[in-house]
C-alpha cells in the first residue's frame, strides 16, 4: 500500500512538472546568441521581472522533476539516476545566466557571452533529456520504449542543431519531452488505481 501511494504521488509530481514547466516556458522566450549583445541587453532590461519569475518557476519544476524521477525508480536504477542528475544539473546551468542577466544589467558584450553559455547549457540539457528518456522507458512496454527512443532522438538532434542556429525543433523537442513525462505520469496513476470490485454472482 505504501509503495502504491508513493507511485501515485509520483504520477502527480509528473503532472505538476509538466504544467509548471509549460507555464514557465509560456512567460517569455529568451533570446539566443543569434541576437546581438545590444538586443539581448535590451530584452533583459525590458522583461527583468518576468524573467526572474520564470527562472524561479524553473527551479520549482526541478523539484517536481526530481520527485517524479524518484517515483520512477531513480534511487535503484543506475542509468535513470544518471539521466536524472544530468537533467537537474543542466537545468540549473540554464537558469543561472538569465538570472545574472536580469539582476545585473551587464554590458552588451557580457550579455552576449552569458547568452552563449546559456545556449551551450541548453544543448547539454537536451542531451541529458535524451539519456533520461531512454532510461525512464527501458523497462516499459514496447510502445512506451519506442516513444522514449523517439523523444531521445529528437532531443539529440535539437541539441546538435541549436549551436548552428537551426531552430526547427525548438518547439517540437520540449513538447515531445513534456508529452513523454505526462504519459509516464498517467501510467503511474493508472497502475496504482484499485481494481474494480466484481459484481456479485447471480443466485
Amino acid at each position: 500500500m505504501g509503495a502504491a501511494r508513493a507511485e501515485r504521488r509520483g504520477g502527480w509530481w509528473g503532472v505538476a512538472f509538466v504544467v509548471t514547466l509549460f507555464v514557465a516556458a509560456a512567460m517569455a522566450s529568451l533570446p539566443t546568441s543569434a541576437k546581438s549583445g545590444a538586443q539581448i541587453s535590451a530584452f533583459y532590461r525590458a522583461h527583468a521581472t518576468v524573467i526572474l519569475v520564470q527562472q524561479v518557476l524553473g527551479v520549482l519544476t526541478l523539484v517536481f522533476f526530481l520527485a517524479f524521477a524518484r517515483a520512477l525508480g531513480a534511487g535503484r536504477r543506475r542509468w535513470l539516476l544518471v539521466g536524472t542528475l544530468l537533467v537537474a544539473i543542466s537545468q540549473l546551468a540554464t537558469t543561472i545566466p538569465p538570472l545574472i542577466l536580469a539582476l545585473t544589467n551587464p554590458s552588451p558584450d557580457a550579455a552576449f557571452a552569458l547568452t552563449v553559455v546559456e545556449d551551450l547549457a541548453d544543448a547539454a540539457l537536451f542531451m541529458s533529456i535524451a539519456v533520461f528518456s531512454v532510461a525512464a522507458t527501458i523497462d516499459q512496454v514496447a510502445w512506451v520504449q519506442l516513444s522514449g527512443l523517439v523523444v531521445a532522438a529528437v532531443s539529440v538532434i535539437r541539441a546538435a542543431a541549436s549551436p548552428f542556429g537551426i531552430t526547427s525543433l525548438d518547439v517540437v523537442a520540449p513538447l515531445a519531452f513534456l508529452a513523454l513525462i505526462m504519459m509516464l505520469s498517467v501510467r503511474l496513476l493508472l497502475a496504482t488505481m484499485p481494481p474494480r470490485s466484481t459484481a456479485a454472482a447471480n443466485p
